[in-house]
């Protein structure tokens, strides 16, 4: 087996490594929670290091907000271990193409294993999203029968996390659990509309929030919402299958630059790295990577089309 497979093995190696040992800190402390609640005395055991290191990660703005992103994508994840994985996938792409291509390949692989990161997230985020706002309509249904039948909106929206899938099913249920902490129904959408931004959802909310207030006629408003998600729901439906053919050039073009450096180091091995160690060269690499970049974002800015 070649050093350039054994390598990669190992890079994947440590990155599964780092997601397996934030996912058993999660059983554990989990465990840990079960264990405190059934104590007499309630005395809890000592944190472990992952567990300390996420608590003062969950302390910064920032880390508030990646914690915030990688709940709306779904994802039973630490912030600790999605930062630690990026960190040891960003160590083996700086060992492994450093040592093939050469150092600047290696930390320009480093950033784009971050990019992957956080490009994953925000695609689960993106796909999250567009499930939940397909459930909308049914959801505004189950919303406008519960009023009709004089249920509150706090018992109508644990009705719906009771009769929705996922996702629908787990934000909801985390609504219908901070009502029943005592946090204020404006809180509680507030924050379901932060986690997934869309229009759909701001309306339905505000339509919500309007009839909590000063009243009104709720079943008919919510009515005449779930006719109208629908309608856009099909809209989106048909922007997406048109723009089809250009989400795949997008991906395309991405990959044509990266097997495209490939092939070059193929021709002529070496080539690429002694690139890089001449200023000409870098100038090089790095204009034709900012035209890369460049085009996927012209590309991905052009298939965006909001409905």
């Amino acid at each position: 087996m070649s050093l350039p497979v054994i390598m990669l093995l190992m890079a994947v190696t440590g990155v599964l490594a780092v997601w397996g040992a934030g996912e058993l800190a999660a059983g554990r402390e989990l465990r840990r929670g079960i264990t405190v609640r059934s104590r007499l005395d309630g005395e809890a055991p000592p944190d472990g290091p992952l567990v300390r290191l996420d608590r003062r990660l969950r302390g910064t703005e920032l880390g508030r907000l990646l914690a915030r992103r990688i709940a709306a994508a779904g994802l039973a994840m630490r912030v600790s271990t999605f930062l630690l994985a990026i960190v040891a996938g960003g160590l083996a792409a700086i060992a492994l193409i450093g040592r093939l291509l050469g150092p600047v390949f290696g930390v320009a692989a480093a950033v784009a294993v971050g990019f992957v990161f956080f490009g994953y997230l925000r695609r689960r985020e993106e796909r999250r999203k567009e499930e939940f706002i397909a459930q909308l309509p049914e959801l505004a249904r189950v919303l406008s029968n519960a009023a009709q039948a004089g249920l509150s909106l706090r018992t109508a929206i644990a009705l719906a996390a009771d009769e929705l899938d996922d996702p629908a099913r787990t934000e909801l249920r985390r609504a219908a659990d901070g009502l029943r902490l005592g946090e204020s129904l404006e809180a509680v959408l507030g924050d379901l509309a932060g986690r997934l931004p869309s229009r759909e959802l701001g309306v339905l909310v505000s339509t919500l929030l309007v009839a909590a207030r000063s009243g009104g006629s709720l079943v008919t408003a919510l009515r005449s919402i779930a006719g109208t998600l629908e309608d856009r729901k099909e809209i989106r439906r048909e922007v997406r299958t048109i723009l089809g053919q250009a989400v795949v050039s997008n991906w395309a073009v991405g990959i044509l630059g990266v097997a495209g450096i490939a092939m070059i180091n193929q021709i002529e091995p070496g080539a690429l790295r002694e690139m890089s160690t001449h200023l000409t060269g870098q100038l090089m690499l790095a204009a034709g990577a900012g035209l890369f970049t460049t085009s996927l974002l012209v590309i991905r800015r052009i298939t965006r089309i909001d409905v």
